[in-house]
């Protein structure tokens, strides 16, 4: 009863277009009083604190400013440029690149809807020139910008390991893994497409333009060997990873290369400041939600109802979960309110907690291009002023692509888990 009220009320809430946070706390708070233990009131309020006492969770806020900074700042597009002069003259030469550049891009800010502003606008029109198609190069951005919630340091990857407690390490490891194999399969579609449609590839580069592009690229590239260098060198955790992250990028942007001023920086931080409070809140409530749905034992009932069933159709069941609550929410909600449902019932059937969240993860990016609500499907209709149906249309053969990569990630673990098991 008491968990047949609290969907009923959240679900109800959010179908009036209730804020997501405001919804869950409405139906915590509401079931707890009605149906809760003798408990004191302010046993919930302890509880959303709690959410947010976590130390690695520190990390998330750090990215996500760091991701803002690299935004509006050189490093993208340096990026772009070294790697178009290494890989520009092959057939497909340009899209590889905006593949390429996407992937390192996530691997400097963790923020899938950053790599579309920030790369999209660099290499569209050149894809354009090249003879891609507005279709083509749209929905290769648009797809290819998920890679930044795979590459580390991705912000999802972080709140899972949050939520359940799985080493960030690990599962950053196993997400580049899932991330290569999405990179590599981007990459085989681009080619043949090229073929199919004739399009060569640029002039090549000559070695002195190469040169001049990697001295260009050279403190850009040095974000990413920061953040893994000094996380599995073990100089220092995830999280005072994302504090270095923020440093480098204010000090590369503002004294470096001289593109942001001190008051530019000041603007980044209120937008961010915005998002991570927003993000933060949610975060909060879910920790109270998910500390009362345990207290009713709802993760054991869902442990129960799964009882028996080979790993292989529980992990059917969590891709179907994930893929159609990616559609209609961020994949930051979604991670808080559903990984500690699941995580109970994955692991007692066998699944090794770092392999389900590299896969929750890769879900969830697939969301972000998923109609009808998928967040890179709307950015992508202000950055490259198109139609809806026509950024959908776009999408889906990118959609089959990462849903292959999906299958093959969740049935051949070695193929995403080979890093971790170095």
């Amino acid at each position: 009863m008491p968990v047949t009220v609290f969907a009923v009320i959240m679900i109800g809430l959010l179908a009036l277009s209730v804020p997501i946070f405001l919804g869950i706390l409405a139906a915590t708070i509401g079931t707890f009083e009605i149906f809760g233990p003798q408990m004191p009131s302010l046993v919930m309020a302890q509880r959303v604190i709690e959410g947010v006492n976590v130390f690695s969770l520190l990390a998330v806020p750090l990215f996500i400013f760091a991701a803002d900074i690299i935004a509006r700042g050189q490093i993208g597009a340096r990026l772009v440029a070294l790697v178009e002069a290494l890989v520009g003259h092959v057939t497909g030469g340009l899209a590889m690149a905006t593949v390429i550049s996407c992937a390192l891009f996530g691997a400097i800010s963790g923020i899938g809807a950053a790599a579309v502003v920030s790369i999209g606008p660099l290499v569209y029109p050149a894809l354009l020139r090249q003879g891609y198609g507005r279709a083509f190069s749209a929905g290769l951005i648009l797809s290819a910008s998920t890679l930044a919630m795979l590459i580390p340091p991705g912000v999802a990857m972080i709140l899972y390991s949050v939520q359940t407690s799985a080493s960030v390490g690990s599962v950053f490891l196993a997400g580049l893994g899932a991330g290569l194999l999405f990179v590599v399969a981007l990459a085989v579609y681009v080619y043949i497409h090229a073929r199919m449609k004739g399009i060569g590839g640029t002039a090549r580069a000559t070695r002195a333009e190469r040169m001049t592009a990697a001295r260009n690229a050279g403190w850009a590239l040095g974000l990413p060997a920061v953040i893994f260098g000094g996380i599995y060198g073990g100089v220092f955790t995830p999280t005072e990873a994302a504090a270095a992250a923020c440093v480098y990028a204010i000090v590369v942007e503002c004294l470096i290369y001289r593109d942001m001023s001190v008051s530019e920086l000041f603007s980044i931080s209120r937008t961010s400041g915005a998002v991570i409070a927003t993000l933060l809140i949610l975060i909060a409530v879910g920790g109270s939600m998910g500390w009362y749905l345990t207290l009713l034992q709802v993760p054991q009932m869902i442990s129960g109802g799964l009882e028996g069933m080979p790993a292989w159709s529980i992990f059917a069941i969590i891709n179907v979960i994930f893929l159609i609550a990616g559609m209609f929410v961020d994949p930051n909600s979604a991670i808080i309110v559903l990984s500690p449902l699941i995580y109970p019932a994955a692991t007692a059937a066998g699944v090794d907690p770092t392999h389900l969240g590299a896969v929750l993860v890769l879900n969830l990016a697939i969301g972000m291009i998923s109609p009808p609500f998928g967040l890179n499907i709307f950015i992508g209709m202000t950055t490259f002023r198109i139609g809806y149906l026509e950024v959908v249309r776009s999408l889906l053969p990118f959609i089959a692509i990462a849903l292959g990569v999906l299958i093959v990630a969740t049935y051949l673990p070695t193929s995403i888990m080979w890093l971790v098991r170095l």
